[in-house]
């Protein structure tokens, strides 16, 4: 056989091979460049006998839906997608990385955040802050102040704020174009010698800008390198969701949790308005009834109350329209989202106790659940539900705008046990019911689960993509649905329960998770539905399950979360390299300007008083772990039923007779401690509470008096719930006021303070 033979023959096998690939297989291995240059255009390539068009980028500002490539200032790698149809079949291609190339690396090196800067072009030597800073910002004046007070509490510096761009040693300017271009996020930051120019589209960029200054100054102790940056997230949507209805969260939480997030550039905090204890076959299995018994709580303030005068709203913590309103705007102008759900046909055991009549009937997967659903196929869940909602979604007589006005509404519609074709009805009702209100809707994504005839709106709605076995991502991709990936598998953090994540602060995250995968299923990097991603903390461990933890003990679960996902969600880059340097740097940055949400008062000089007379002020700030207070107290009298509060302030308080007569607790989240033992009237005792985290210890002239129980959740007679052991009591000690309700005296009090053990 000749080599021409051979060569003729070896170009059949190719032409045969290609010809027999399928449209995936062609979309898999399809000549795209390596690298490309500022001004060009993408080439589309081409494949015999199928057609190629070029799908998106995941940094649409670097490579345009039209294949336009814009300007860097260093080398940046942008992944994008092509879909290839071939004999009537459709298939999107694997993220191929194409490297845009700026100018060659020059000068100072990259300056660390968190998120990494997207592009840096180092310039010669840097800009140093002096004594006094002048501050200029074309945004708000609100934001103005706040960057001003941030750059007070990183660098000590007195800072003035002028009205001239020219007078300023840090200037943020609004780009004229982008004036109220709210959507946009990207910003510029030019360094040199004598000024710090940072200039966005908008006051979100703005946010931003100053948020990566801000890190460098921290770690720099006022100075930053000189040179250019240009930044911009590479997802639109970079989430954090907290259950706020099955442990309460107090604003002030959420006002710190905002902080963070706006620290890190995550911009999207999820709110779980409603919810309850999801195990209600364990009420059913014991002979109680979850309808009446079992913990569930709507957090905001609503009129409706049902016909048996059960209030829809919580007893325990809820936030008035006005507070969640102000909430919102603290938010807004941090550049962080805030989107409440409304969750039903399942988990809706707050809308069952107000209409026990629309509890669902028919068969169902999980019996013991029923209680929770909704029934989603009478008419009349619709109409209810929507009044309730219209509460939110239309404007206020007083106010003239809605609540919530200007906030994604998330409808739930998850885990509903019950009738596939009523779901689809009532989801389909649901969010074309919220979109008539003017607002854009976010669900729950459960339509593979739940298959059927009724179409369910897809135009303009966003959808969590959590379980691949409720949603095929896939199929909601194709649908439409704006997706959003928060796969339980890896992104679903349950506090103490054994399950799922204790926490996401591990190198998976960091070094191998993309947010264009879910579970295995991969969506294109530059497809324009895929938004962006959330991570969840959820609180299944509450009702019967609680073990007394708050806000304190999941902070870090929440904070090294955060600053992993941020770097993923914003950037493709690793910087820095790995995840135990990434943890390094993100101690270094530490908490957002001004936050201490530990209360730590470590090195601080103790606080001692002998007050002479009851109350007193303190006005001292709050204690969190490790603290400990010895204090000589003399009872006077104790009567029956009456609460006297030795120690309080907004975080809480130390109550030195509860209601029961024991000595206890209360936290600003209503749980509620006792240590099982009372004091003793007329006598002088020496009593030491001594706080660590996830344990506070009461001591009474050297001596436990009782057991540590969780009173929020009392035992029953019959026993069937203990609330003694496995507890997690971290209080923080408030010390604004002393003897605030106290019968007796307070003959000394010390309190002493060290840094809590990690």
């Amino acid at each position: 056989m000749t080599t021409k033979t051979i060569l003729t023959m070896l170009a059949a096998m190719t032409v045969t091979t290609l010809s027999a690939q399928d449209a995936k297989q062609i979309a898999d291995s399809l000549n795209v460049p390596a690298t490309i240059k500022t001004g060009d255009t993408l080439p589309v390539p081409t494949a015999d006998g199928a057609q190629v068009e070029f799908l998106g980028a995941d940094y649409e500002q670097i490579i345009s839906p039209q294949g336009k490539v814009g300007h860097v200032l260093s080398d940046t790698p942008v992944k994008v997608n092509f879909k290839v149809t071939k004999d009537g079949k459709e298939a999107f291609s694997k993220d191929y990385e194409i490297i845009v190339k700026g100018d060659a690396a020059q000068g100072n090196a990259k300056p660390q955040t968190i998120p990494a800067l997207l592009q840096w072009r180092g310039g010669q030597g840097d800009f140093r802050l002096g004594g006094t800073v002048k501050l200029y910002c074309d945004g708000p004046d609100e934001l103005r102040d706040l960057i001003a007070a941030d750059l007070k509490a990183v660098c000590g510096c007195e800072v003035e704020t002028v009205s001239e761009s020219t007078q300023g040693d840090i200037v943020l300017d609004l780009m004229k174009r982008g004036k109220g271009d709210c959507r946009r996020e990207d910003y510029s930051m030019n360094v040199t010698s004598d000024k710090v120019h940072i200039t966005a589209s908008s006051a979100c960029g703005l946010m931003w800008g100053s948020r990566s200054l801000l890190q460098i100054l921290k770690q720099t102790g006022g100075s930053v390198p000189c040179g250019e940056a240009y930044d911009v997230p590479r997802y639109q949507v970079r989430g954090v969701l907290f259950d706020i209805a099955r442990t309460p969260y107090t604003l002030e939480d959420l006002r710190k949790a905002i902080d963070t997030m706006a620290w890190y550039k995550m911009n999207d905090l999820h709110l779980v308005i409603n919810n309850n204890y999801i195990f209600l076959e364990e009420y059913v299995k014991d002979g109680h009834d979850p309808l009446k018994e079992a913990y569930t709580a709507f957090r905001l303030e609503s009129k409706m109350v049902g016909k048996n005068g059960q209030p829809l709203t919580a007893q325990d913590v809820f936030f008035t329209k006005k507070e969640f309103r102000e909430l919102i705007d603290y938010a807004k102008l941090r550049g962080v989202n805030i989107v409440p759900e409304f969750d039903t046909p399942g988990h809706a055991l707050s809308f069952t106790k107000v209409r026990p009549d629309l509890i669902y009937q028919g068969p169902m997967g999980n019996p013991g659940r029923r209680s929770d659903h909704i029934d989603a196929g009478n008419p009349e869940t619709l109409k209810f539900v929507a009044e309730v909602l219209d509460e939110y979604l239309l404007p206020d007589a007083e106010t003239g705008k809605a609540p919530l006005e200007g906030c994604v509404i998330h409808v739930g519609a998850d885990e509903f046990y019950g009738d596939a074709e009523a779901y689809r009805k009532y989801s389909d009702g649901l969010l074309k019911y919220v979109k008539s209100r003017g607002f854009t809707p976010r669900i729950w994504g459960s339509l593979t689960h739940k298959p059927g005839k009724t179409p369910v709106e897809a135009e303009g709605v966003e959808m969590n993509l959590w379980s691949c076995q409720w949603q095929n991502p896939v199929e909601a991709m194709d649908a439409g649905y704006k997706l959003i990936n928060t796969n339980d598998g890896h992104l679903y953090i349950v506090p103490f329960a054994g399950y799922y994540w204790p926490t996401l602060n591990n190198p998976f995250q960091y070094n191998s998770w993309r947010p264009n995968y879910v579970g295995n299923y991969h969506i294109p990097a530059g497809h324009p539905n895929l938004i962006g991603a959330t991570f969840a903390i959820w609180n299944d461990m509450c009702d019967l399950r609680h073990s007394g933890y708050g806000m304190y003990d999941i902070w870090d679960i929440f904070r090294t979360s955060a600053d992993v996902l941020s770097q993923r969600m914003w950037s493709t880059e690793q910087n820095p390299g790995t995840f135990e340097q990434h943890r390094a740097l993100a101690d270094k940055i530490g908490e957002a300007p001004g936050l201490n949400p530990l209360y730590v008062r470590a090195g601080d000089a103790p606080v001692q008083v002998s007050p002479s007379t009851l109350p007193r002020q303190l006005n001292e700030k709050a204690a969190g772990p490790n603290y400990h207070l010895t204090a000589e107290v003399e009872l006077a009298a104790a009567p029956e039923g009456s609460e006297q509060v030795l120690l309080s302030g907004p975080e809480g308080k130390l109550i030195a007779v509860m209601k029961d007569g024991t000595v206890g607790f209360r936290r600003n989240d209503m749980m509620e401690f006792s240590f099982g033992g009372k004091l003793p009237v007329g006598k002088k005792v020496t009593i030491e509470l001594i706080g660590k985290p996830q344990h506070t210890q009461l001591l009474v002239d050297g001596q436990e008096i009782g057991t540590l129980t969780l009173m929020s959740y009392k035992d029953r007679e019959d026993g069937w719930k203990n609330r003694t052991k496995g507890l997690r009591s971290t209080f923080i000690l408030p010390l604004q006021t002393i003897g605030e309700s106290f019968n007796g005296k307070v003959h000394s009090l010390k309190v002493e303070f060290s840094a809590p053990q990690k």
